[in-house]
């Protein structure tokens, strides 16, 4: 099984066009949806340099991964704001309290793949 977390930045309000393109692309022909998404473990979680946090993109997905039959988690949300200070040019993590945050999400979400393997 493979398993997926889903990061995802948030474009007016919703998702990047480039990322859902991909999925797209990914579910065509319409029958192979369930042998390529069917079934796996998703976990969203996002970054913006924004006050939001992501939510609405992350909920924008929902309807998505339920069509093409994903086994969402619902345990835990990450949700990022002011990427700029939690970030370093680089890209790498430099907020403890993002870092922890994140660390505990993985951790429910592995538990989560534990119990439906």
């Amino acid at each position: 099984m493979i398993n997926t977390n889903r990061t995802t930045t948030i474009i007016g309000n919703s998702l990047p066009g480039v990322f859902k393109n991909a999925i797209d692309w990914l579910s065509r022909p319409a029958k192979d949806i369930a042998r390529v998404f069917g079934d796996r473990p998703v976990a969203l979680m996002g970054a913006t340099p924004g006050p939001g946090g992501t939510i609405l993109a992350q909920s924008a997905w929902l309807p998505v991964l339920r069509t093409l039959g994903t086994r969402p988690w619902f345990g835990a949300r990450l949700l990022v704001s002011g990427a700029g200070k939690v970030f370093d040019a680089a890209g790498n993590l430099v907020d403890e309290h993002v870092r922890t945050q994140l660390k505990s999400f993985m951790a429910g979400f592995e538990q989560f793949i534990g119990r439906i393997g």
